[in-house]
Formats: structure tokens, C-alpha cells, sequence
């Protein structure tokens, strides 16, 4: 199978600032086997500034100067070469209405990977009907957005296909016995005897931060050795200081040497960062759709602390490999949950060892067969039906 990928534009493939969705593609493209043929039309950046192959992937890539000419040089591109078995559209539904005039057989799916990019303010309501009705099949990460898309926009069921994401556990348990991550601990004042709760995300109000903070607050009042360490920026590969932030670094003036912020860190260096915290927390508000966080600190052994919010418990499973709290709840739940953690040191290892256990259920490899039955059938479902005609304007 010839398989075309198309990325969103804005970050590269592979990822360099650390952004998920071009993540997500490197990952699950390297495991779809030798026998198809993948394709990736992506941009080009200092580090990777012109096409390049490496097995059976080819990258081909262009300047991005914003989503229309991006657009038009992927078509162009798409042109040029063999015609691929199927499209996919990485989380930009708006393509679809493009591409679909141009290549009017072609079996086109969407992957979706948040509700994001089928928004109002990003698509109307008119168009994202009419490029679902174009679209072959819809790919979401989670069964909460597959129902989210199927309430919301009216896709039709049998279109909408939920493929959870994964995760290669290897990087995660070989950095328990780097030597880098004793190295991480002394940078950032970290003792033997101390207790780390640790974030991992983008510092932004719908993360949840700020109620993670005061919440840890509660936690040090009663923990002297408790400490809490924050990793990441205000975006991918960004650290701005802007109001969130600022508040952020408010709320954590009182509590002096017990808080650590550490600017944005490359995807491929997490697995040491993660092996510096004991749990990890995402304290999320808005309705994540998968959370990746979760799953890579589940790889990493780590029990996890988040909120039931869109598809998280999906993934992390309450009172097993980790627990899911409210965020309302966070202030008074949190230093109970931390508390008992700590008496109990058998109940935090054992929730650690399921966390594992559970993330081993999420491969690249099973995602990746999850998208090849997804091709298949609309591969087979276009054959049976008259292609779409459009005159292309």
C-alpha cells in the first residue's frame, strides 16, 4: 500500500521543538512494515532542509509560509509522484476541500487529534460538514472524540474510527539506569530524601497548572522533603513569559526552593526527565482527547495523578495505575492521595508496576495496524462506489 501522509505544515517531521502531532506521524510511520510505501509531505527547517528517504519512508519537504501555499506545493507534490493508495490528513480538516477537487478517486482520511482544528473559529460549521461528507473516514485518538465528532459535527458513525495512540517503553526504562539523570537531580538541588511531583506539558491555563500548584502547596505544608518540579514552555520549543506564567511564578514565590521550573525539553530527553519524579501529575481542565503525557509517564513506571476529563481515563486506569481526580477536587484530594502514597510504599510501587503493565498495551505497532484496517476499508468502500467529481476551480 502506497500511504501519503500529510502534516499539518507548521512543525517538521520528525519533530525537532517537540510537537505532538508531527510526533505521533514520525512514530507510527516507522512501524507500518516494509510492505507499504509511506510518504510524508512535511516542511523544511534548519535541521532537515530538503527531502530526504530512509527505508521505506520518504520526506518530502517545502517552506511553510502559511496553510494555502503549503497546501499547494503538498498537491504538487502529490502530482508529481505515483498516485498513493490513500491520503492521510494529519488534524487539518480544511484540507479535504482542496485536495478532494484534485484528486477526486483518491480515498481521503482525516486524523483527528483534537477538536481543535474543527473548531468555529478555525473551520465553519458549513465547511466542516462539507469535508466531512467528502472524507472517506475520521481517525481520533479516543473514544471521547469519536463520540465528540459524531455529536457535534453529525459525522456518521460508520465513518469515525477510534485508534488509540502509543508509546516505545524501551527509551523510558533504560533511562532508569543512565547515570544523566542522577546529573538532572543535583542541578536542580534534588536530595536523595526528597519526594518529586513531577509535570511534563506546555504551561497553559487549560493544563491546569496553577491548580496543580495550589494544591501543592497543601502538599508542602505537612511534606518538608515534598518538591515540585515543572517541565516545559509556554508552547513547543517556546518559553515565553507571559501572564500565565508570570502567575505561575507568583504562586510559587512562598514556596521558595520546593518549586522548579525547567524550560521547554526535547521530546527525545523526557525519559530522563520523567525518571527524576517519583509520581506524575496532569492536572488537566480542558477536555483532553488522549493526553500523551500520561502514557509516557506510565512508561517510565510512574503512578499518575490526573483528572477524568475527555479521554484520559481511556488510558490511565483510577486506583490502579494512578488515580483520576476533579479538578475542583485537586486542593483536598491531592495531599490525601500524596500522603497515603508515602505511608504506603508498597501501594506506590505496585501502582507503578500496573502503570507499566498498562502502557505496554499501547504500541506504535498496534496503533499502527489500527490506521492499515482503517485504509483498508475505505479503500474497499471507495471501489464500490462512484468517485466524487467537482470541477476544480
Amino acid at each position: 500500500m502506497h500511504i501519503a501522509i500529510i502534516s499539518p505544515g507548521p512543525f517538521s517531521v520528525p519533530p525537532v521543538k517537540g510537537s505532538s502531532v508531527e510526533h505521533d506521524i514520525d512514530e507510527v510511520s516507522k512501524v507500518f512494515g516494509p510492505n507499504h510505501r509511506i510518504t510524508i509531505y512535511t516542511r523544511t527547517c534548519p535541521e532537515y532542509s530538503g527531502s530526504s528517504s530512509e527505508e521505506n519512508r520518504e520526506f518530502i519537504r517545502f517552506p511553510y509560509k502559511g496553510p494555502k501555499p503549503y497546501l499547494e506545493g503538498v498537491i504538487s507534490e502529490l502530482q508529481k509522484n505515483s498516485k498513493p493508495d490513500v491520503i492521510l490528513v494529519e488534524n487539518r480538516p480544511h484540507y479535504v476541500l482542496t485536495l478532494r477537487r484534485h484528486f477526486p478517486t483518491t480515498p481521503i482520511v482525516v486524523n483527528m487529534h483534537s477538536h481543535v482544528y474543527a473548531s468555529e473559529g478555525i473551520i465553519s460549521p458549513e465547511k466542516m460538514q462539507h469535508a466531512s461528507r467528502l472524507a472517506d473516514g475520521f481517525i481520533t485518538n479516543s473514544e471521547y472524540l469519536r463520540r465528540y465528532f459524531i455529536e457535534h459535527h453529525k459525522i456518521p458513525e460508520h465513518k469515525v474510527h477510534t485508534v488509540h495512540l502509543g508509546v516505545d517503553v524501551m527509551p523510558y526504562q533504560l533511562a532508569k539506569i543512565n547515570f544523566s539523570v542522577r546529573k538532572l537531580r543535583r542541578q536542580l538541588g534534588l536530595k536523595s530524601h526528597h519526594r518529586v511531583l513531577l509535570y511534563a506539558g506546555r504551561l497553559m491555563r487549560e493544563k491546569g497548572v496553577h491548580v496543580l500548584m495550589k494544591a501543592f502547596r497543601k502538599i508542602s505544608e505537612k511534606d518538608p522533603d515534598a518538591r515540585l518540579v515543572i517541565v516545559g514552555g509556554t508552547g513547543y520549543g517556546r518559553n515565553r513569559l507571559n501572564s500565565y506564567v508570570k502567575r505561575l511564578h507568583e504562586l510559587a514565590k512562598p514556596l521558595g526552593n520546593k518549586v522548579h521550573f525547567v524550560d521547554f525539553v526535547p521530546s527525545a530527553q523526557m525519559p530522563l526527565w520523567y525518571q527524576i519524579g517519583d509520581i506524575v501529575a496532569t492536572p488537566s481542565l480542558w477536555q483532553e482527547p488522549f493526553c500523551r503525557v500520561n502514557l509516557e509517564a506510565m512508561a517510565s513506571g510512574k503512578p499518575v495523578i490526573s483528572t477524568p476529563r475527555g479521554g484520559i481515563a481511556e488510558v490511565v486506569q483510577h486506583q490502579s495505575s494512578g488515580f483520576l481526580i476533579p479538578p475542583a477536587e485537586w486542593s483536598s484530594q491531592l495531599p490525601l492521595v500524596w500522603e497515603v502514597l508515602w505511608k504506603i510504599p508498597f501501594l506506590r510501587m505496585d501502582m507503578g508496576r500496573k502503570a507499566l503493565l498498562r502502557a505496554k498495551q499501547f504500541s506504535w505497532y498496534a496503533t499502527a495496524q489500527g490506521y492499515l484496517q482503517v485504509f483498508a476499508s475505505v479503500m474497499e468502500k471507495r471501489g464500490q462506489r462512484q468517485p466524487y467529481i467537482q470541477k476544480i476551480s
